[in-house]
């Protein structure tokens, strides 16, 4: 297989699926309007994420001569397409679309063996062994995976840039593996350029713009999960399941602290709000782009500290802890920030 060829095939696939996707969408209406959470001029078309579909998909058809557990990703990638394209077009509840999220984590558990067996030596006394709790702990970080760039999806450019972040760490620690989840993590490092340029609108026209929608959030999230469950288990793994909460702290930092803040007071979890970290350093005075590549800079950083983490072999009971330390500080930072801002509106 040539990688090279394999690289341009998928990347050619989803410049040509937007192109032909973008009037397809605008006449039927999957569309993005504007409200007071989505600021953005007119109506984008929903289309990013059937179009990095169409690229992974096509090119997992066309370059695999053998398929293995691999199959299993692209038949719950459908599930999740049809599922994102049904919300983005509907508005379903979150309820149904958790169900779903729950089969197709329960799919690639069960039946294709992607799991969580165990979280790795972080108390210094060997493997943590999931055993009985393999499943359900595994579906639940499928399900958190997907939600977690969902909610990273807030303005121009940060689901897509976070998620590109991510999947180039976990390409430079597993360019030597021979899991066939490596051409996942290519495939996604391929095709996230072309949207992130339709999305950012880079050297075109902003009547060309897109968003990935919840087909591509999701999409996305169950790639990220996918290859990090599968590359950081095994005798084989690249890298050891806590790097893995590093090569994804900010989307995971942010979920967490977007449910915990709701929770507290006292609203649903599931419930949209316009407090999330980049909502917070706009109304701060940043602008969109400087907040853009503020987080996308905190991406990187962690991404860097996880690699450095694996690559030096430091000892993992400290990475988890450190990582903890982290998160408090980015969740009682947004606190702080919170307090200190006053909001029109909630939605």
């Amino acid at each position: 297989m040539n990688t090279s060829i394999m690289i341009f095939f998928s990347a050619s696939i989803t410049l040509i699926a937007i192109t032909i996707l973008h009037p397809i969408a605008v006449n039927f209406k999957l569309v993005d309007s504007p409200n007071i959470r989505k600021p953005h001029s007119g109506s984008i078309p929903l289309i990013g994420g059937i179009a990095m579909f169409t690229g992974v998909s096509f090119s997992l058809l066309m370059f695999l001569d053998y398929f293995d557990y691999i199959y299993y990703f692209l038949y719950t990638s459908i599930i999740i397409v049809i599922v994102g394209i049904v919300d983005d077009s509907k508005n379903i509840s979150p309820f149904i679309r958790l169900l779903f999220q729950m089969i197709v984590g329960l799919i690639i558990v069960t039946i294709a063996g992607v799991n969580i067996d165990s979280l790795g030596n972080l108390f210094g006394k060997g493997q943590l062994i999931l055993g009985p709790w393999t499943t359900i702990i595994s579906v639940i970080a499928v399900i958190a995976a997907m939600n977690a760039v969902n909610m990273a999806d807030g303005i121009h450019g940060l689901a897509g840039g976070n998620s590109l972040i991510t999947f180039l760490s976990i390409l430079i620690l597993s360019i030597n593996s021979q899991s066939e989840s490596l051409i996942l993590v290519i495939l996604f490092c391929s095709v996230l350029p072309i949207f992130l340029i339709f999305n950012l609108c880079i050297g075109i026209s902003s009547k060309r713009r897109i968003f990935m929608g919840d087909t591509g959030s999701m999409l996305i999230g169950l790639a990220i999960a996918w290859v990090l469950i599968d590359l950081s288990q095994g005798e084989s793994k690249s890298f050891n399941p806590v790097t893995a909460l590093w090569l994804f702290a900010v989307p995971l930092f942010e979920m967490t602290t977007s449910i915990l803040r709701r929770i507290i007071s006292g609203i649903s979890p599931f419930k949209p709000d316009l407090y999330h970290s980049h909502h917070l350093l706009m109304k701060s005075g940043l602008s969109e782009r400087k907040t853009l590549v503020l987080i996308l800079l905190a991406s990187s950083f962690t991404g860097i500290l996880g690699i450095i983490g694996e690559v030096c072999k430091i000892d993992e009971k400290l990475m988890l802890m450190l990582f903890i330390i982290l998160f408090l500080i980015y969740f009682l930072g947004s606190r702080k920030i919170l307090s200190n801002i006053n909001f029109d509106s909630i939605i």
